[in-house]
């Protein structure tokens, strides 16, 4: 039982008035009937029925006011619901991307669908165009690294041995030589209609009598062939 003071409305004795302000120094006065399972601490006690404090809801006011009660992806505070990692929306029933996508894509069913110029499982890095062709080469912040062999910004062209040695155009992986070059690189010195196959090429050193500088000249030794 109650201490008499805690009943209500407590006596009026005179002769017990000032015992039982002692003794209520230490209960609270609750109105009426008791509430089911003091409210479960998560309300008041108002004549018999629990009036339960924000986000708590029932007769003893056990039972959470959250929305869908944070789908058990969460628990409830204060009438919101705190998610649990991997969880987020008002309700708690949406799956959550790594790092909110770092505010460079939006989240669809916890993946991340990256803005244009970015990728990674959260957006984080720089995306390369094309992807590097998944062929060519490699993303290095935000730029390809071509493999041998291909060229581009986006490493989708083949490309020429020694880049032609800037003495030619590289088309398709293969050099097409300006003239007075030849081979695979075009490295090599030509002459006027390959010597018509009669003939082949030296290379000499000849002195200038003006300058005294080395230049480099071609002399073709012509091979005749005579027939009677």
């Amino acid at each position: 039982l109650l201490p008499v003071c805690c009943r209500y409305p407590p006596p009026s004795n005179k002769h017990t008035s000032g015992q039982s302000k002692a003794a209520c120094a230490g209960c609270s006065i609750k109105s009426g009937d008791e509430c089911p399972n003091e409210c479960s601490d998560q309300g008041r006690c108002v004549d018999g029925k629990c009036v339960c404090f924000p986000g708590y809801g029932g007769p003893d006011c056990s039972e959470t006011n959250c929305p869908g009660n944070c789908n058990d992806n969460g628990s409830c505070v204060n009438g919101q619901c705190v998610c649990d990692p991997g969880f987020t929306g008002p309700d708690c029933s949406e799956k959550s991307c790594p790092d909110n996508c770092n505010s460079r894509g939006r989240c669809v069913n916890g993946k991340c669908v990256c803005s244009s110029g970015f990728t990674g499982p959260s957006c984080l890095d720089e995306a390369c165009p094309g992807n590097c062709n998944n062929r060519g080469g490699r993303c290095v912040n935000g730029q390809c690294v071509c493999d041998d062999g291909f060229t581009g910004a986006d490493c989708s062209e083949h490309s020429c041995p020694a880049n032609c040695n800037n003495r030619g155009r590289c088309v398709n992986g293969q050099c097409v030589c300006d003239d007075g070059f030849t081979g695979a690189d075009c490295s090599e010195h030509s002459c006027p209609a390959n010597c018509n196959n009669r003939g082949d090429i030296l290379l000499l050193y000849h002195v200038s009598d003006s300058c005294k500088t080395k230049y480099l000249k071609h002399i073709t030794l012509v091979k005749l062939t005579l027939s009677h």
